[in-house]
């Protein structure tokens, strides 16, 4: 309507100013009513259009609002919010977009939300800020409040609520959720980065803390440097780290942080020694990485040195001692064993000793298949010695005479005394002991030690 007589106003204006070109005197009366009409019709159009404006000024404001309360508007407004968000007609949940099913864990699964009470992805302890909240909508001036959202698993997401109306209506309001999530730490109003003072952190490190710029010249340090080296923070920045490494160590060091500054390796994990101020040398662990955010891209290294003089004094220790151990073992005039419970009852250790006992190598009878330990048996002894076995298999000690046999085809006898390695089923896995020889042609030995023997088990 308003375009029709916006247009016709037009036309007339116009077929007014085109007809006074031609107005004159001497027109006859036709042409002068004719000029009447005209006016009177813009007159006409001028006080409609004052009329009908403010009409149609309410006409179209009502079609706004009614686009405004429509329910596909809404959808599509906070469909494309990039933050979780949801629209909520008295009190229940009538959408939600993506983001905000992904941060409660539910996914594809809008029907568990759509249609319920906003209370159930509600904190159960927050449902009273909630309602003052959703009471209290028209409060101008009103900030975000601190709500806990529910997620699908049960956990808890602290974040900021915004409430804004999308619509009025004479009975019902929608109204648009907005949620952004914050730390789960208390909500003190200041940024995170400023919640925690990272230099105090590093500085109770135990493990150094470095950095290296060109040259491997050291640009940081954090006060353990001191405790391990003994040298001041002060006097070491601006230095190179390879002043203080091990002359030993100098090379791979040196390969290993050129390699990270020139974007050849992203790390390196390597025991090294460090001198001390007092010369004595300690033994670190250096871990650096590059600060490079791309390959082949140079710039600092970062790491860290951890102490573990202790742990390699500890581990040099027990090396000496099963040095001790082994060659204490070796020395001892008899065969020392581990063998398996198989049916070949075949060696997995055996000391020095055998080669006196057998004339066999330590490594031929492990290796060798031919070398089994039954096979070393003496024919007639073998039941005396499957005899001793029973008594392992029943948890006893294992303790035999018997001939063993030699490399040169002779026969010895041997004692041997043994235990077993069980499970914890109680299955026999394997027996340790030793095997010494009591000579070539004992058999009255062998005879009054097996005497002997009986009487101490009875």
């Amino acid at each position: 309507m308003s375009l029709y007589l916006f247009s016709t106003l037009i036309l007339s204006v116009i077929f007014l100013l085109v007809f006074s070109s031609w107005w004159t005197e001497g027109a006859p009366f036709t042409t002068h009513l004719t000029g009447l009409l005209i006016v009177s019709c813009v007159l006409c159009t001028l006080l409609l259009m004052t009329a009908l404006a403010p009409i149609l000024a309410r006409q179209n404001m009502g079609r706004m609002q009614a686009r405004m309360r429509n329910l596909n508007w809404e959808h599509e407004v906070s469909s494309r919010l990039s933050s979780p968000a949801a629209v909520v007609e008295n009190h229940t949940v009538v959408f939600a977009n993506q983001a905000f099913l992904n941060e409660l864990g539910m996914a594809g699964m809008s029907d568990q939300i759509v249609g319920m009470p906003l209370t159930n992805v509600i904190y159960p302890g927050d449902h009273q800020l909630l309602a003052s909240l959703l009471a209290s909508i028209d409060t101008p001036a009103r900030e975000d409040s601190t709500l806990r959202l529910l997620c699908l698993d049960g956990t808890v997401l602290p974040s900021k609520l915004s409430l804004s109306p999308m619509g009025q209506g004479t009975t019902h309001q929608r109204l648009l959720l907005q949620f952004s999530l914050i730390s789960s730490g208390p909500a003190t109003g200041v940024r995170f980065n400023e919640q925690f003072n990272y230099h105090l952190l590093i500085n109770r490190l135990e493990d150094v803390v470095f950095e290296l710029h060109r040259a491997n010249r050291l640009s940081f340090l954090n006060p353990s440097w001191e405790t391990l080296l003994d040298y001041s923070i002060e006097e070491s920045l601006g230095k190179s780290l390879i002043d203080f490494i091990h002359p030993e160590d100098k090379p791979l060091a040196i390969a290993r942080l050129d390699s990270i500054a020139r974007g050849k390796r992203l790390r390196c994990n390597e025991q090294i020694r460090l001198i001390k101020r007092n010369g004595e040398p300690c033994w670190v662990n250096i871990r650096a990485r590059s600060s490079a955010m791309a390959e082949n891209e140079g710039a600092s290294v970062l790491g860290t040195l951890t102490d573990i003089t202790e742990a390699r004094q500890v581990e040099a220790s027990l090396r000496s001692n099963r040095h001790s151990l082994s060659s204490l073992i070796n020395n001892v005039p008899c065969m020392i064993y581990r063998r398996k419970a198989d049916q070949g009852l075949n060696f997995e250790f055996v000391s020095d000793g055998c080669l006196t006992l057998t004339g066999y190598g330590a490594h031929e009878l492990i290796s060798s298949p031919v070398l089994s330990f039954k096979k070393l048996l003496h024919p007639d002894d073998r039941l005396v010695w499957e005899n001793a076995r029973e008594q392992l298999v029943q948890q006893h000690a294992l303790q035999a005479v018997y001939r063993l046999y030699s490399r040169n085809g002779s026969y010895q006898w041997v004692l041997e005394h043994g235990n077993g390695i069980y499970a914890s089923t109680g299955e026999l896995l394997a027996v340790e002991g030793f095997i010494t020889a009591i000579g070539h042609d004992h058999a009255n030995t062998a005879q009054t030690f097996m005497q002997l023997q009986q009487q101490l088990e009875h």
